[in-house]
Order: structure tokens, then sequence, then C-alpha cells
């Protein structure tokens, strides 16, 4: 009994204490991350490794090259398992990320990952100059659209996602419509060839959009076919539609094939009507679904093709289920996904080139 009392107290203490506690312990500082250069990779001696109790690795020396310490020589211990793929293994010369802690007034320098982005910034400037070298004034205006279009993700539906204010369904249309206009007059100019392609790019995205909307209903797809998404619902963004973003997805998928179909076919539609101005409406819809006919087949596999070389692992996992049953692999969510995916944009850009055709044939046909 008096045993039972004595804890009951004990119980009771701590828990009117442990307020102050919390309140008194120090607050975990946060990761900082900076740049660095590998300088020397060598391996721990034994002496260091037992006085440190450290497991297998290698003695990395870094020299930070931005922050507030940045030429500072730091070392560090990078643990090397040799069994996992997600360790990183540096050599010297190596552009690393440096994940700077203070842990009990001590500062410690980990190696967080490789600095890639540099590199990053080197493929976008190889990109602008072939654009602008080989496509002259139209290469230069396209790489204003394509930084528009990327403004347009980013700040605006990115923020307008993570405020959970509208319909993400209605979201995605207008934003598309925004970039599909904005695409094709700054590319294009202002014409009837123009307002074609606009028109005959709405038409297929909503096609496009009205297969994925049914998809996901009739599927019963969630959104959560992939690690970022699952991490998003669980810890950061649970409030959000996660099947509006597939449907954004999908949508923003096929935009771009979609696009490039449309004034493709409105170009050639236009430059028959200028050689043959005496040309019918039946002849000039001939027209246009004769050469739609020629890049459907090459933009639709560019579009699987796409996919498919985005969900290569996923492809390599159901291969080397050889035991499991088919019925379930094809079934699961991820799998049905990535088919919805890359079919409903295929269709998209399909329903796209007669709307094409058949709409510049009628812009052109009027006086």
């Amino acid at each position: 009994m008096k045993k039972l009392l004595l804890l009951v107290l004990i119980t009771m203490i701590t828990m009117l204490l442990l307020p102050s506690i919390l309140q008194a312990a120090p607050a975990v500082s946060p990761v900082e991350y900076e740049k660095g250069v590998v300088i020397f990779v060598g391996p721990f001696d034994q002496s260091m490794q037992k006085q440190y109790q450290m497991g297998k690795g290698e003695l990395v020396t870094i020299q930070l090259t931005s922050g507030p310490e940045t030429g500072k020589v730091v070392d560090t211990f990078n643990f090397v398992s040799e069994r996992s793929p997600y360790e990183i293994r540096v050599k010297a010369g190596d552009k690393v990320i440096v994940a700077v802690t203070h842990d009990f007034g001590k500062i410690n320098y980990h190696v967080s990952d490789f600095d890639r982005f540099d590199y990053v910034y080197l493929l976008v400037g190889l990109f602008v100059l072939v654009l602008v070298v080989f496509g002259r004034f139209i290469g230069a205006k396209s790489v204003l659209v394509i930084a528009f279009s990327m403004l347009v993700i980013f700040k605006f539906f990115i923020g307008q996602v993570m405020n959970n204010q509208y319909s993400l369904t209605l979201l995605t249309l207008v934003v598309a419509a925004i970039i599909a206009v904005a695409t094709q007059l700054v590319v294009s100019g202002f014409s009837k060839k123009t307002l074609a392609a606009v028109l005959g790019t709405i038409g297929g995205v909503a096609v496009a959009g009205l297969l994925s909307m049914l998809s996901i209903k009739v599927m019963h797809l969630t959104g959560l076919d992939s690690e970022e998404a699952m991490l998003l619902k669980a810890a950061v963004l649970s409030q959000i539609d996660f099947q509006g973003v597939l449907f954004a997805g999908m949508v923003f998928g096929a935009l771009g094939a979609v696009m490039d179909v449309t004034i493709s076919i409105a170009s050639a539609v236009y430059e028959v009507k200028y050689v043959q101005p005496a040309i019918s409406f039946k002849e000039l819809v001939q027209a246009g679904m004769n050469v739609g006919r020629d890049i459907m087949g090459t933009m639709s596999n560019t579009l699987i093709l796409a996919y498919a070389g985005s969900s290569l692992p996923l492809m390599l996992l159901i291969a080397s289920q050889q035991n499991a049953p088919m019925l379930k692999i094809l079934n699961l969510n991820m799998i049905v996904t990535e088919f919805a995916r890359a079919l409903t944009g295929s269709i998209g850009l399909i329903c796209a080139i007669p709307l094409t055709a058949i709409i510049t044939a009628m812009l052109l046909n009027r006086k």
C-alpha cells in the first residue's frame, strides 16, 4: 500500500513539474546547410574509431564555400556500410552540401548530399543557348513563354494549392488555359492560326481533363502514388485534395504535347490556304487531317515513352515479381495511375488533331 501511495505521489509531482522541465529544456537548434568542396578522403585509423565509437567509414576533409565560415576547412566522419543505396560516397573535388549542427555548444559538420544544382544551371544555360542560336527570335520568345509557364505554376498554382481555397479542377483548367493562350500568342502572334491553335489546345486538354476525372473517380485513384505524396499527406499538407493534385498532373502532362500538335496542324492548314486560296473547307480539313495522322503516331508514342521512362523503376519492379499474382500487381494504385496518366493524355492529344483542323478551316474560310 505504501509503495502504491509513493508511486502515485511521484507521478503527481512529475506531472506538475513536466511543463516547467520541458520549457527549461534547450530548444533543438535548426540544421544549417552550406556548400563545400571535398579536398581529401581517407580512412580513419582504428584508435580514432574506438575513441569516437564510430562504425565503418572514412575521414572527409571539406572546405566550406558558402555561409559565414566560407573558406574554413573542416573534418567530418562519413559513415559507409557498402550495403545501403542511400550512402554518399565522395572523392576529392566533389561539390557537396554540408549539414552544420550545433549540439551542446559544439559545431558538427556532416556530408548531407552532393551539390548538384550548379550543373542544372549549366544545362539551363545550354538549353537557352541552343534555343536562341537555332530558333533565333522564335527561340528567344520560347524562352520567355517557358519562364512564364514556370512562374505561373510555381508562384500562382502551387500557392493556391497550398492555400486550399479553390477547386483544384477549376484552378487547373484556368492555369492550363492561361499557359496555352500566352504561349501561342507570344510564339505565333495574334492571328487566325494562333486562335485556332488555342481553341484546339483547350479542346484537347478538356478531353484529357474529362477522361482524367472519370478515371480518378471510376478507378478509385487516390493520388497517393508516390513517396512524396504520401509524405505530404502524412506529415505536411494533410488537408490538400490529392485526387485534385493527380488531376492537375495529368492535365499539365498532356498540355505541352497538345500545344505542339495544335500549332503544327494550324500552321499546316494555314500554309495550304495561303498557297491555294480557292481551296474548299472540306479539302482544308482533309489536309489538316493528313498532316495530323503523320503527327498522331509519333506524338502519342512520345507521351507513352515519356511516362514509361519516368516509370522505369516501377516497370522493373513489376518484371521482378515473377511469383507474385499479376492480378494483384496490375490493380495497384500506382500502376493504374501511370496507365491512366499516359492514356488520358494521349487520347486528348489525338482528339485535338481533328478539332484544330476543323476550327482552322472554319476560321480561314470566313470572310
